[in-house]
């Protein structure tokens, strides 16, 4: 038995056996074949269907409608125009205007370039909520309530801003519930153990984060010249996660020892640049040059990905799977628990973390009178901490430390 030349449909094969009759095969995309049974007319019929389905550019008709999708039509743009339009006029304008900080405009960024590589080529009309919980299926819950915010304003605009559609399909979206959390968080043995294998840059950084309480956002974006008094050893910092809250968390913390210790070293490295937390690197990219402020400084990412790096290398926490080992960001929440180990005040460790109450944060006097930061110390002495009688997974702590404890965004 072998195929006959195909003279009645596109991807048919007709196979007759030996008894004489003839029996029609579809050749699938992956090259498999499908039985159209023996009828004639039931297999053109089937065929026709089947390409159509499968095959939206098999014949010329389909060439020409698959060609004119694709064009950009001006009431029923591709999704990923219209994704580009609304980084230049909704993304942009907020950014420029002040309304998101240049992490939350990059966290945005990157979910909205995320769609346009995935869901570009269908027109605004074609996106349904099942494209999209389909695109989401396999992310955790956190991941999918950060999109599934991003997606909601950009429906929107397409919506209220363009009219290009009635309904919003992202409201038929709801995120998982976010899992238990996996990573675990350091020990201060861990962390010296991790500091011992870093270069002396990255040392400074951990202490400074250790012993400031500061995200890793706002110690990246320390400049010596405009943050930090020498004088009075002093650091201010409007924490930039809070800049579009209505009262901004705008603190000028007291360095005690230890704290001021990191922050002289690295005042007083022989590396010239003006912020804080820097290195001087071996070769410097024209990529890096283009979004780093100044070559020697540090991004968020870089500084994430260095303490990763040594963390690992140093073996500190090898007991641990490595989606459990603590990060960077874990180092806020070990200050925080020295803190309130070492005597500090419930009040002192919020106001320091950024954490305070309204009547206590509140920003701005009636009128127009000058921003002014609420002054904090950062007073913690290790030397009068016995890190040894810490239970570390203590839950009896006072319900607003472990509030701070868990707060694990960036």
């Amino acid at each position: 038995m072998s195929p006959k030349q195909n003279l009645i449909a596109p991807h048919v094969e007709i196979r007759r056996k030996s008894s004489g009759v003839s029996y029609y095969y579809y050749r699938m995309p992956d090259g498999s074949l499908e039985s159209l049974g023996k009828v004639r007319s039931e297999a053109i019929e089937a065929a026709a269907i089947l390409t159509t389905a499968l095959r939206p550019s098999g014949d010329l008709v389909s060439k020409i409608l698959a060609a004119s999708s694709t064009k950009s039509n001006a009431r029923n743009p591709l999704f990923a125009q219209v994704l580009e339009d609304y980084i230049v006029n909704s993304l942009n304008v907020d950014k420029d205007e002040g309304k998101l900080s240049k992490a939350t405009y990059r966290l945005k960024i990157m979910v909205v370039k995320e769609y346009i590589s995935n869901l570009g080529h269908l027109s605004i009309q074609q996106i349904t909520a099942f494209d999209l919980a389909n695109h989401l299926k396999n992310r955790t819950g956190n991941t999918q309530a950060k999109h599934i915010a991003v997606l909601n304003r950009v429906f929107k605009y397409a919506i209220s801003g363009c009219g290009y559609i009635n309904i919003n399909p992202v409201s038929q979206l709801v995120a998982k519930e976010p899992g238990k959390r996996k990573r675990k968080r350091h020990t201060l043995e861990g962390l010296e153990t991790v500091k011992t294998a870093c270069p002396e840059w990255l040392q400074r950084a951990i202490d400074i984060a250790l012993y400031s309480l500061q995200r890793r956002g706002d110690l990246v974006n320390l400049n010596i010249d405009h943050h930090i008094d020498k004088e009075k050893k002093t650091i201010r910092i409007l924490q930039e996660k809070t800049r579009n809250y209505a009262n901004p968390v705008f603190i000028e913390i007291s360095a005690g020892d230890a704290l001021w210790k990191a922050i002289d070293s690295s005042i007083t490295s022989n590396i010239p640049c003006p912020y804080l937390v820097h290195f001087r690197p071996i070769r410097i990219k024209a990529s890096d040059r283009q979004v780093k402020p100044h070559p020697f400084a540090v991004l968020p990412d870089y500084l994430t990905k260095s303490f990763k790096k040594y963390r690992d290398k140093s073996g500190a926490y090898d007991h641990l799977p490595s989606n459990q080992r603590p990060t960077f960001h874990s180092i806020r929440a070990l200050g925080i628990m020295l803190y309130f180990k070492a005597g500090f005040s419930i009040d002192y460790i919020m106001l320091l973390a950024g954490h305070a109450d309204e009547k206590t944060t509140q920003r701005y006097i009636d009128g127009h009178e000058k921003q002014r930061a609420i002054k904090v110390s950062a007073g913690l002495d290790l030397s009068k901490v016995k890190t040894s009688d810490i239970d570390w997974l203590d839950t009896t702590i006072p319900s607003e430390i472990a509030s701070l404890l868990t707060d694990l965004e960036e």
